[in-house]
C-alpha cells in the first residue's frame, strides 16, 4: 500500500574555497543552517554531485576548472540523509576515468546510491529505483557532451542519446510510479530554455517522465508545465560557493514532490551566505517567485524562446567565436574589446560557413571529433 511520500531534489553541490571546511569536517550544521532540517525530514533526498570524490586526481586535459574532492567528503552527504546522488554532469570525470570509479565505489561502500555514471557506457545508462513507502521512484541522470563521457570500456558520465534514450524513458516509465530525470545540460546563466533544450525536454515528458530538471545553469531558470509533466529549466546552486553581489549565482531552489492521491511539486528558495546555504527571506521569496512567474509566461508567448535566444547568442558572439576559431586568451580578450571585429577582419564569409556546416553536420561533426581525439 502506497503511503504519501517527499522527494527533496538538490541542483548542483560542489565544494569550493570558502566552503571545502564544511566538507572535511561533515559540518551539516555549518553548511546547511536552517535548510537542514528541511533536508533531513524528508523520505527520499536526491543532489547532484558535480566533482569526483578521490583521494589522488590525475587532472585530463581539458578546458575550464577541475572540480575534486577527497573521498571522506561523502560523510557530508551520509550525515545529511541523502539517498542518492546524480553523477551525470560535466565535471565527474575532471580526474580521469579512474576517479569516476572512485565515486561509484566511496557512494556504494556508504550506501548511497548512485545514478547517472558507471564503469562503462553500459553502466553508466543504468537506470535507478528507489522503494519508499510502497512506491517505486525512477530516476535517470543525462549529461551534455563535454569532457565527461563514458564509452565501452572506459568510466564516465551517461550522455544523452537522441536516437535512443526517448525510448529508454519509455521502456523505463513502465517499471516505475513516478519517474525523474536529471538532465545536466543548457547554457550558463540563461534564465531561459534555448529552443532545443525545450524541445527535448518536451519530448523527455511525452515519453514518459513527470518531472525533468535541467541542472548546470547555475541560475534558477523558469517552469514550464507540459502534457501533465513538470519541466524546470534551471534550479540553481544548491552549494557551489557564495559569490558577492550576485544573487543570481547565490541562489538556487530545492525540489519539493509529494507523492500521495494527487502529486504535487513545490519549490523551496535557498541562498548561498559568507556562512553557509539558508533559505530566503519571505521578500526575497516574493520576489524570485515573481521573477519566475514573469519568465513562466514569457515562454508561452508565440516567438518569445526563439527571439530571446537570439538575442541572448548575439550578445555572447564576441566571446564564443574566439574559442572555436583558436585565438587564444589575449586574442579573445582583444577580440571583446573590438566588438568582435577581429573575427570579421580575420575570417571570411565563407570560412564561417564552413565551421557552421562542420559543426551542424553529425557526419562531420563526428569526423572532426574523432580526429581531434586521436591528437590530443
Amino acid at each position: 500500500m502506497k503511503k504519501n511520500t517527499q522527494i527533496i531534489i538538490c541542483g548542483d553541490i560542489c565544494p569550493t574555497k570558502d566552503t571545502v571546511h564544511f566538507f572535511e569536517t561533515a559540518n551539516t550544521k555549518g553548511l546547511f543552517n536552517n535548510v537542514l532540517p528541511i533536508l533531513q525530514n524528508t523520505d527520499v533526498l536526491v543532489g547532484n554531485l558535480e566533482f569526483a570524490l578521490t583521494n589522488t586526481c590525475t587532472k585530463i586535459n581539458k578546458t575550464g576548472p577541475i572540480l575534486k574532492g577527497t573521498t571522506n567528503f561523502i560523510n557530508l552527504f551520509t550525515k545529511g540523509g541523502f539517498t542518492a546522488l546524480g553523477l551525470a554532469n560535466n565535471h565527474i570525470k575532471d580526474c580521469g576515468a579512474s576517479s569516476v570509479k572512485n565515486t561509484l565505489e566511496t557512494c556504494k561502500k556508504n550506501n548511497i546510491a548512485t545514478v547517472g555514471a558507471g564503469k562503462n557506457e553500459v553502466e553508466a545508462k543504468k537506470p535507478l529505483i528507489i522503494e519508499q513507502n510502497g512506491w517505486k521512484i525512477g530516476i535517470m541522470a543525462f549529461a551534455e557532451h563535454e569532457f565527461n563521457a563514458a564509452y565501452s570500456n572506459e568510466a564516465g558520465a551517461n550522455l544523452f542519446d537522441v536516437y535512443e534514450d526517448f525510448e529508454a524513458i519509455t521502456v523505463f516509465r513502465k517499471q516505475v510510479d513516478y519517474l525523474i530525470v536529471l538532465y545536466h545540460g543548457g547554457i550558463e546563466y540563461y534564465k531561459y530554455p534555448s529552443p532545443l533544450l525545450q524541445k527535448k525536454c518536451r519530448k523527455m515528458i511525452d515519453s514518459g517522465a513527470d518531472f525533468v530538471s535541467c541542472q548546470h545553469s547555475h541560475v534558477i531558470g523558469t517552469e514550464e508545465v507540459y502534457n501533465g509533466g513538470t519541466i524546470l529549466y534551471g534550479q540553481g546552486n544548491t552549494v557551489f560557493g557564495y559569490k558577492e553581489n550576485n544573487s543570481d549565482w547565490n541562489q538556487g531552489l530545492l525540489v519539493t514532490i509529494q507523492l500521495g492521491k494527487s502529486n504535487t511539486i513545490s519549490y523551496v528558495p535557498i541562498k548561498a551566505t559568507p556562512l553557509g546555504i539558508v533559505t530566503l527571506t519571505e521578500v526575497e521569496k516574493e520576489h524570485l517567485f515573481e521573477e519566475v512567474m514573469k519568465r513562466k509566461q514569457e515562454i508561452l508567448q508565440e516567438g518569445f524562446i526563439k527571439n530571446s535566444w537570439n538575442v541572448f547568442c548575439e550578445s555572447k558572439k564576441a566571446l564564443y567565436l574566439p574559442h572555436l576559431f583558436g585565438l587564444g586568451r589575449i586574442l579573445n580578450k582583444l577580440n571583446r574589446k573590438l566588438g568582435n571585429k577581429l573575427i570579421d577582419t580575420l575570417y571570411s564569409k565563407k570560412q564561417k560557413q564552413i565551421t557552421q556546416n562542420l559543426l551542424r553536420c553529425e557526419s562531420h561533426y563526428e569526423v572532426i571529433e574523432t580526429i581531434l581525439k586521436k591528437n590530443k
